[in-house]
């Protein structure tokens, strides 16, 4: 497999991880992705939850500013473990919590106005992930090159559109708006959810391969951040469906 439609994926990353580790004496296994995934998601969880929590007793105008430090700062710092992958040790576990300060206020924000959102938005996004990794396990979906390169064009595709979108709604242009709403909003929204889940097949096909590859077990951490940034977006797809049918 040549190209993948995460872009915390490629085999340029992979090499500089095989190159980076291929001395250590360790092996990346299946299982200890798992438990850094879990240790990543712990951090989110957490993170959000104290936000939440804040929001609550406070009021969301005191979580809005640390949530958009969260959210750039999260951002900032997956661009970093893209480009250098044997940070992920370090970068990794504080992108998760910069991220969930993010995710906790934006469902605070959803769940005052759409009561119960977020929490059946979770609860999908855990339900498609199981089901996206037992059809994968049971060799039910081939991810074939073509494949992954069709979602990543997808991909491309999609930050055209979010990007075009944002640079309208700050220049104050009316069809920034109508690239969230309606028929062509719901469209976009599907896509996206539709792009998303093709990335976790990509990512199980991914972490296969490294496995193969005989990766360090400190190759782990980056695996795992990986599956984490499908995740989230996964989840604030799906919040942003589910909050269409509220509407």
């Amino acid at each position: 497999m040549k190209a993948s439609s995460n872009p915390t994926y490629s085999r340029s990353a992979i090499a500089r991880l095989s190159a980076a580790h291929v001395n250590d004496g360790t092996v990346l296994t299946l299982p200890g992705i798992a438990r850094k995934s879990l240790v990543l998601l712990l951090l989110v969880i957490v993170s959000a939850a104290y936000t939440w929590r804040t929001a609550a007793i406070q009021g969301p105008d005191a979580v809005l500013g640390a949530a958009l430090i969260g959210l750039l700062g999260g951002f900032v710092l997956a661009l970093i473990t893209m480009f250098s992958p044997t940070s992920a040790p370090i970068t990794a576990p504080i992108y998760a919590v910069l991220e969930g300060v993010g995710i906790g206020a934006i469902s605070y924000l959803t769940n005052a106005r759409y009561h119960g959102v977020p929490l059946q938005a979770a609860v999908a996004t855990f339900g498609v992930t199981a089901v996206c990794f037992g059809l994968f396990a049971t060799n039910r979906i081939e991810v074939s090159e073509t494949f992954a390169e069709k979602v990543a064009i997808g991909m491309m595709g999609l930050f055209v559109v979010y990007l075009l979108r944002l640079v309208l709604n700050f220049a104050g242009v009316p069809m920034g708006s109508l690239l969230d709403a309606g028929w062509l909003g719901f469209g976009i929204n599907v896509l996206a959810i539709g792009l998303a889940i093709s990335c976790l097949f990509v990512d199980f096909a991914e972490i296969e391969s490294a496995r193969r590859e005989k990766l360090s077990a400190r190759t782990e951490w980056y695996f795992a951040f990986s599956v984490l940034v499908t995740l989230i977006w996964l989840y604030i797809e799906i919040l942003r469906m589910l909050r269409r049918f509220r509407r």
